[in-house]
């Protein structure tokens, strides 16, 4: 038996889009949140032959879905891909002129707009801020799935910003993760940060996986915005 997840019935976040109102009596699947999110003792390459293991202070790595980011995970390609597809991202850096970066960064996220590609309709909301730790929850516009990131300064500003972008519920998250931390890092590019875009050339495995759930999807809005809204993936032929 498949588990299901918390239903809602609820408003969205306050910065939800106005289309949210045809949803708002909607069922919503929150799903459940990690219980060890948050700046916490990690340990990386434990079960590695060739990387020795490293603990440290810091965010939550992924599963191996294809449905998260993490600035945590395995030092080596070959072992995070044991587990499923490589989502390890590199720590944001700010520019060595920016007297409070976290501060930037804060601001940055919280400038995002929701309903921007055609994801985040339900708007966000932010959990937890201090100086040096943002967590901030997204929420889909039609069925209230909501996705947990994260951003933390942990070791200085010299070693960069960690980051975790993650969906709580399915396989697959429709390229929304990626879609989403690309828009808040162009809008920190521009201000000096070194940041490395996800694109299909560095994280492949993740947007095949994205968009063979796209082609394969009943709901055509998830192809809004892509390739695949006026065509579909090539398969090839079987028999």
């Amino acid at each position: 038996a498949v588990a299901s997840s918390p239903i809602r019935r609820a408003g969205a976040f306050d910065n939800a889009i106005p289309e949210y109102a045809s949803y708002v009596d909607k069922a919503k699947r929150r799903g459940t949140p990690p219980k060890d999110l948050g700046v916490l003792k990690r340990t990386i390459n434990e079960q590695s032959i060739d990387a020795d293991p490293v603990t440290f202070s810091g965010l939550r790595g992924c599963d191996g879905k294809p449905n998260c980011f993490s600035t945590t995970g395995d030092s080596l390609l070959e072992d995070r891909i044991l587990t499923g597809v490589d989502t390890l991202i590199s720590p944001w850096r700010p520019p060595a002129d920016d007297p409070a970066p976290f501060k930037t960064l804060a601001s940055a996220v919280k400038e995002y707009k929701p309903g921007q590609s055609f994801i985040d309709g339900g708007g966000f909301a932010v959990v937890k801020e201090t100086d040096s730790y943002l967590y901030v929850q997204f929420e889909a516009l039609k069925k209230g799935y909501i996705d947990d990131v994260e951003f933390a300064m942990a070791g200085g500003r010299e070693q960069g910003i960690q980051v975790r972008s993650s969906s709580r519920v399915g396989q697959t998250d429709f390229g929304v993760n990626a879609i989403r931390l690309n828009a808040i890092a162009a809008s920190l590019r521009a201000k000096g940060w070194a940041i490395d875009e996800i694109t299909p050339k560095t994280h492949q495995d993740y947007f095949y996986a994205a968009d063979d759930a796209r082609d394969q999807t009943f709901d055509k809005d998830r192809r809004k915005g892509t390739e695949m809204e006026n065509g579909r993936m090539d398969r090839p032929a079987i028999g």
